[in-house]
Protein backbone atom coordinates (compact mmCIF):
# COMPACT_ATOMS: atom_id res chain seq x y z
CA UNK A 1 0.00 0.00 0.00
CA UNK A 2 1.57 3.66 -1.16
CA UNK A 3 2.01 5.71 2.45
CA UNK A 4 0.00 9.04 3.22
CA UNK A 5 2.84 11.69 3.44
CA UNK A 6 1.64 14.82 5.01
CA UNK A 7 3.53 17.75 3.32
CA UNK A 8 3.47 20.71 5.80
CA UNK A 9 2.64 24.06 4.21
CA UNK A 10 5.50 26.48 3.75
CA UNK A 11 3.55 29.72 4.92
CA UNK A 12 1.55 32.13 3.68
CA UNK A 13 1.76 34.12 0.54
CA UNK A 14 -0.75 36.85 -0.47
CA UNK A 15 -3.63 34.98 1.88
CA UNK A 16 -2.30 31.55 0.32
CA UNK A 17 -0.73 28.76 1.77
CA UNK A 18 1.65 26.98 -0.11
CA UNK A 19 3.82 24.06 -1.23
CA UNK A 20 6.12 24.14 -3.74
CA UNK A 21 5.81 21.12 -6.44
CA UNK A 22 9.21 19.92 -6.33
CA UNK A 23 8.01 18.32 -2.57
CA UNK A 24 5.29 16.92 -3.65
CA UNK A 25 7.34 15.43 -6.85
CA UNK A 26 9.80 13.75 -5.17
CA UNK A 27 6.83 11.73 -2.60
CA UNK A 28 5.33 10.93 -5.66
CA UNK A 29 7.85 9.64 -7.65
CA UNK A 30 9.37 7.63 -4.41
CA UNK A 31 5.89 5.83 -4.28
CA UNK A 32 3.57 8.36 -1.58
CA UNK A 33 0.64 9.75 -1.80
CA UNK A 34 1.45 13.60 -0.88
CA UNK A 35 -1.16 15.60 1.15
CA UNK A 36 -0.98 19.05 1.94
CA UNK A 37 -1.38 20.32 5.22
CA UNK A 38 -2.13 23.72 5.64
CA UNK A 39 -1.96 25.60 9.34
CA UNK A 40 -4.57 25.48 11.50
CA UNK A 41 -4.97 27.15 15.02
CA UNK A 42 -6.82 24.35 16.96
CA UNK A 43 -3.81 21.71 18.40
CA UNK A 44 -6.70 19.29 19.72
CA UNK A 45 -7.18 19.07 15.83
CA UNK A 46 -3.82 17.43 15.41
CA UNK A 47 -4.64 14.20 16.26
CA UNK A 48 -6.49 13.79 13.39
CA UNK A 49 -3.37 14.40 10.91
CA UNK A 50 -1.62 11.73 12.91
CA UNK A 51 -4.32 9.66 12.28
CA UNK A 52 -4.66 10.08 8.13
CA UNK A 53 -1.13 10.64 7.54
CA UNK A 54 1.92 7.72 7.96
CA UNK A 55 4.74 9.74 7.52
CA UNK A 56 5.34 14.07 7.28
CA UNK A 57 7.53 16.30 5.24
CA UNK A 58 8.48 19.68 6.70
CA UNK A 59 9.68 22.00 4.20
CA UNK A 60 11.99 24.81 3.24
CA UNK A 61 10.46 28.72 4.18
CA UNK A 62 11.25 31.61 6.12
CA UNK A 63 13.23 32.38 8.94
CA UNK A 64 12.14 31.21 12.32
CA UNK A 65 10.64 34.06 15.37
CA UNK A 66 13.75 34.05 17.61
CA UNK A 67 12.20 34.61 20.71
CA UNK A 68 11.18 30.87 20.37
CA UNK A 69 14.44 29.43 20.31
CA UNK A 70 15.26 32.31 23.50
CA UNK A 71 16.78 35.37 21.49
CA UNK A 72 15.85 38.78 20.60
CA UNK A 73 16.43 39.87 16.88
CA UNK A 74 19.97 40.79 15.78
CA UNK A 75 19.85 40.80 12.06
CA UNK A 76 18.20 42.46 9.17
CA UNK A 77 18.24 39.28 7.59
CA UNK A 78 14.83 37.19 6.27
CA UNK A 79 11.15 37.24 6.94
CA UNK A 80 9.20 35.48 10.07
CA UNK A 81 5.85 34.93 10.51
CA UNK A 82 4.69 33.99 14.23
CA UNK A 83 1.52 32.09 13.15
CA UNK A 84 3.24 29.58 10.87
CA UNK A 85 6.23 29.26 13.35
CA UNK A 86 4.42 28.85 16.44
CA UNK A 87 1.60 26.44 13.94
CA UNK A 88 5.39 24.49 12.54
CA UNK A 89 6.57 24.35 16.01
CA UNK A 90 3.55 22.76 17.88
CA UNK A 91 2.91 20.10 15.02
CA UNK A 92 6.47 18.95 15.15
CA UNK A 93 6.09 18.41 18.77
CA UNK A 94 2.85 16.11 18.03
CA UNK A 95 4.57 14.19 15.88
CA UNK A 96 7.44 13.44 16.95
CA UNK A 97 5.10 11.99 20.17
CA UNK A 98 3.41 10.08 17.71
CA UNK A 99 7.13 8.83 16.24
CA UNK A 100 5.81 8.95 13.07
CA UNK A 101 8.58 9.27 9.97
CA UNK A 102 9.44 12.77 9.36
CA UNK A 103 11.50 14.28 6.97
CA UNK A 104 12.53 17.94 7.77
CA UNK A 105 14.09 20.39 5.03
CA UNK A 106 16.00 23.36 5.71
CA UNK A 107 13.66 25.30 7.96
CA UNK A 108 12.32 22.01 8.67
CA UNK A 109 15.55 21.24 10.09
CA UNK A 110 15.86 23.93 11.87
CA UNK A 111 12.12 23.84 13.21
CA UNK A 112 12.52 19.93 14.39
CA UNK A 113 16.03 21.22 16.30
CA UNK A 114 14.03 24.24 18.61
CA UNK A 115 11.14 21.56 18.69
CA UNK A 116 13.66 19.72 20.58
CA UNK A 117 14.61 22.64 23.18
CA UNK A 118 17.78 23.34 20.29
CA UNK A 119 19.00 26.51 18.83
CA UNK A 120 19.98 28.20 15.56
CA UNK A 121 22.46 30.87 14.22
CA UNK A 122 20.11 33.47 13.21
CA UNK A 123 22.76 34.18 10.58
CA UNK A 124 25.29 32.25 9.54
CA UNK A 125 27.84 35.49 9.69
CA UNK A 126 27.65 34.82 13.71
CA UNK A 127 28.97 31.60 13.76
CA UNK A 128 32.63 32.38 15.84
CA UNK A 129 34.56 30.76 12.94
CA UNK A 130 34.52 31.59 9.08
CA UNK A 131 32.06 29.89 6.37
CA UNK A 132 31.74 29.18 3.21
CA UNK A 133 29.13 30.67 1.31
CA UNK A 134 25.45 28.79 1.71
CA UNK A 135 23.57 30.73 -0.49
CA UNK A 136 24.93 29.23 -3.97
CA UNK A 137 24.86 31.33 -7.25
CA UNK A 138 23.56 29.11 -9.22
CA UNK A 139 20.30 29.80 -11.12
CA UNK A 140 19.43 25.83 -11.07
CA UNK A 141 18.27 24.79 -7.90
CA UNK A 142 19.68 21.61 -8.74
CA UNK A 143 23.21 22.04 -8.97
CA UNK A 144 25.65 21.26 -6.28
CA UNK A 145 27.79 24.31 -4.09
CA UNK A 146 29.52 22.16 -1.39
CA UNK A 147 30.24 19.01 0.20
CA UNK A 148 28.23 17.39 3.18
CA UNK A 149 29.96 14.69 5.35
CA UNK A 150 28.48 12.24 7.27
CA UNK A 151 29.11 10.43 10.35
CA UNK A 152 29.64 7.01 9.85
CA UNK A 153 27.34 5.00 12.41
CA UNK A 154 24.03 7.42 10.86
CA UNK A 155 21.32 6.74 8.42
CA UNK A 156 22.23 9.31 5.43
CA UNK A 157 25.52 7.10 5.68
CA UNK A 158 24.00 4.09 5.09
CA UNK A 159 21.40 5.75 2.85
CA UNK A 160 24.17 7.97 0.82
CA UNK A 161 27.65 7.17 1.62
CA UNK A 162 30.49 8.98 3.30
CA UNK A 163 30.03 12.41 1.83
CA UNK A 164 27.83 13.65 -0.92
CA UNK A 165 27.54 17.17 -2.85
CA UNK A 166 24.30 19.45 -2.24
CA UNK A 167 22.83 22.65 -3.00
CA UNK A 168 22.68 25.06 -0.72
CA UNK A 169 19.89 27.96 0.27
CA UNK A 170 20.07 28.98 3.95
CA UNK A 171 21.30 31.58 6.15
CA UNK A 172 20.86 30.27 9.51
CA UNK A 173 21.85 27.34 10.60
CA UNK A 174 21.69 25.15 13.74
CA UNK A 175 23.17 26.25 16.83
CA UNK A 176 22.98 23.97 19.79
CA UNK A 177 21.45 20.35 19.22
CA UNK A 178 18.37 19.91 20.47
CA UNK A 179 17.41 17.01 23.41
CA UNK A 180 17.27 13.32 21.32
CA UNK A 181 19.29 14.83 18.28
CA UNK A 182 22.62 13.82 17.26
CA UNK A 183 24.76 15.58 14.20
CA UNK A 184 25.49 13.53 11.52
CA UNK A 185 26.31 15.98 8.50
CA UNK A 186 28.80 18.89 8.59
CA UNK A 187 30.10 21.01 5.60
CA UNK A 188 33.93 21.84 5.46
CA UNK A 189 33.14 24.92 7.84
CA UNK A 190 31.82 23.20 10.79
CA UNK A 191 27.78 23.81 10.02
CA UNK A 192 25.73 21.27 10.65
CA UNK A 193 23.68 20.08 7.79
CA UNK A 194 21.90 17.38 8.77
CA UNK A 195 20.80 16.10 12.58
CA UNK A 196 18.85 13.01 13.21
CA UNK A 197 16.91 11.24 16.63
CA UNK A 198 18.22 8.93 18.87
CA UNK A 199 15.00 7.11 19.57
CA UNK A 200 13.29 8.01 16.96
CA UNK A 201 13.03 5.04 13.76
CA UNK A 202 13.27 7.69 11.26
CA UNK A 203 13.61 11.30 11.97
CA UNK A 204 16.38 12.96 9.49
CA UNK A 205 16.67 16.61 9.11
CA UNK A 206 18.26 18.00 6.46
CA UNK A 207 19.73 21.56 5.74
CA UNK A 208 19.99 21.36 2.02
CA UNK A 209 16.98 20.85 -0.51
CA UNK A 210 16.65 16.93 -1.56
CA UNK A 211 13.95 17.43 -3.66
CA UNK A 212 15.49 19.83 -6.05
CA UNK A 213 18.04 17.88 -6.76
CA UNK A 214 15.76 14.65 -6.75
CA UNK A 215 15.72 13.91 -10.65
CA UNK A 216 19.49 13.88 -10.77
CA UNK A 217 20.72 12.59 -7.82
CA UNK A 218 20.53 8.63 -7.20
CA UNK A 219 20.88 9.90 -3.14
CA UNK A 220 18.40 11.88 -3.18
CA UNK A 221 16.06 9.42 -4.29
CA UNK A 222 17.54 7.30 -2.45
CA UNK A 223 16.64 9.48 0.63
CA UNK A 224 13.24 9.97 -0.49
CA UNK A 225 12.88 6.10 -0.96
CA UNK A 226 13.79 5.44 2.77
CA UNK A 227 11.35 7.73 4.17
CA UNK A 228 8.25 6.55 2.15
CA UNK A 229 9.09 2.75 3.04
CA UNK A 230 9.64 3.73 6.62
CA UNK A 231 6.11 5.53 6.47
CA UNK A 232 4.70 2.47 4.39
CA UNK A 233 5.86 0.24 7.26
CA UNK A 234 4.31 2.42 9.95
CA UNK A 235 0.98 2.41 8.32
CA UNK A 236 1.43 -1.59 8.53
CA UNK A 237 2.17 -1.39 11.99
CA UNK A 238 -0.74 0.97 12.63
CA UNK A 239 -2.96 -1.70 11.47
CA UNK A 240 -2.06 -4.84 13.00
Amino acid sequence: MNPVIGIITCGFMNERQFVPHTYIYAVEASGGIPVLLPCMSEESLYCHYTEVCDGFLFCGGDDITPFLFGEELITNQGHTDLITDNFQLSLMKHILSAKLPLLAICRGMQILNIAMGGTIYQDISLRPCPSVNHVQLSQSREDVSHKVTFSSNSMLYNICGDSIYTNTFHHQSVKAVGEDLRITGITSDGVIESIESVTHPFTIGVQWHPECMYSVSTPMQNLFLEFINFSRNSKLIHLV
